[in-house]
Formats: C-alpha cells, sequence, structure tokens
C-alpha cells in the first residue's frame, strides 16, 4: 500500500490509482466534490455560483437519486447545522445504525429526499413516513407520523397518521420493523445557542 496525499487534500492508495480517484473520475467509480463557484463545471451553475465556496458531491454513475447539501451560513458565522439528538437502531435491519437528529424539521424514510434515511428496512416508506422535530425556542422535540401506510409506535402506543407527541430520552418508536431509540443532546441542561 502506498498512501499518498493529493494537492486537494484527498489520501488514496497510489498502488491503485496513478492519480487521485477522487479528482479524477477517470480513475475510480466515486463522488467527487465539485466547488460552486464560477470556475467549476456545469454542476456549479446548475445550483449558483453564489454558495461562498461550499461544493456539492455528484455521483458519476447515473442515479435517480442525488444527494446536495448546502448549510447556509447562520447569525455566528458557523456554516453547519450541529446535531441536537440522534435516533439510534436497537432492533431491525439497520441495528446499531445512528442517525443525527438536527435543528427544526427532520423527515424520516427510505427516499433519497428525507433527511433521517433508513434504508435497508423495505416497510419503512420512502417519504412522509414521519417527522422528528427539535424546537430551539422551548427546546423540545416533538414526533409526528406521516399519512404513510404503515403504522408507527411509540413506547408501544400507536401513533396515527398527522399525530404527534413529545419526546422523551430513550423513547422508542417502532417504524415497520425498525425500532428506534431517541438520544437528545440538546434541551433544558444543553442549547446551542
Amino acid at each position: 500500500m502506498n498512501i499518498r496525499l493529493c494537492e486537494n487534500g484527498h489520501h488514496f492508495d497510489q498502488s491503485k490509482y496513478a492519480q487521485c480517484p477522487y479528482c479524477n473520475p477517470a480513475f475510480a467509480e466515486v463522488n467527487r466534490t465539485v466547488p460552486l463557484d464560477s470556475s467549476a463545471s456545469s454542476f456549479g451553475s446548475a445550483f449558483g455560483s453564489d454558495a461562498g465556496g461550499i461544493g456539492v458531491t455528484v455521483p458519476l454513475q447515473t442515479a435517480s437519486e442525488v444527494t446536495v447539501a448546502i448549510v447556509p451560513e447562520t447569525e455566528t458565522g458557523r456554516r453547519y447545522d450541529p446535531v441536537v439528538g440522534w435516533f439510534v437502531c436497537v432492533d431491525g435491519p439497520d441495528k446499531g445504525m445512528d442517525y443525527r437528529i438536527l435543528n427544526g424539521n427532520n423527515s424520516v424514510g427510505r427516499g433519497g429526499t428525507v433527511q433521517i434515511r433508513i434504508l435497508s428496512d423495505t416497510s419503512i416508506s420512502k417519504e412522509n413516513m414521519a417527522t422528528v422535530t427539535y424546537d430551539a425556542l422551548t427546546k423540545t422535540f416533538s414526533f409526528s407520523a406521516g399519512d404513510g401506510r404503515n403504522l408507527i409506535r411509540v413506547n408501544n402506543a400507536p401513533l396515527r397518521p398527522n399525530q404527534w407527541c413529545d419526546l422523551k430520552a430513550y423513547d422508542r418508536i417502532l417504524l415497520g420493523r425498525t425500532t428506534l431509540m431517541f438520544v437528545p443532546f440538546c434541551g433544558g441542561e444543553f442549547s446551542w445557542e
């Protein structure tokens, strides 16, 4: 193994690739980051060139779902949205996986447009399965069922379509064949503000 650092800061195995596979798509089937500035390729113009140097990950193979994350700069100058809590899969196909919860509304499902994407459980709806919300003003979490066909349970109590409940630490949520445990980070003791 011959690990090298390219001029753009990527580590790659030079015994496998003559050039950085992240910078040169001809050498590997991986995603690469394309900057969204005026010197970028046609991808930059598709998403606007005033993104302040933020990049977009562009898949090299043809795919129907593309994830683009652009987080605007906040009043404090941060270019990220810090975690406020997590779901941890304690039972189901993705047992052991964790899912970050961010401020505001976080949609839950299997599809490419949701914020919390649970891929391996096909009994979970692609879109609008559920939403977990963190309200920074009241420092509270809530969970609401979408209008999907499958029943959702919070601590074994059914949550009907478009119904919501408050979330407390270590609540268990059953979505399809997946059980998620809620782990808050922000709340009464701590907040990012």
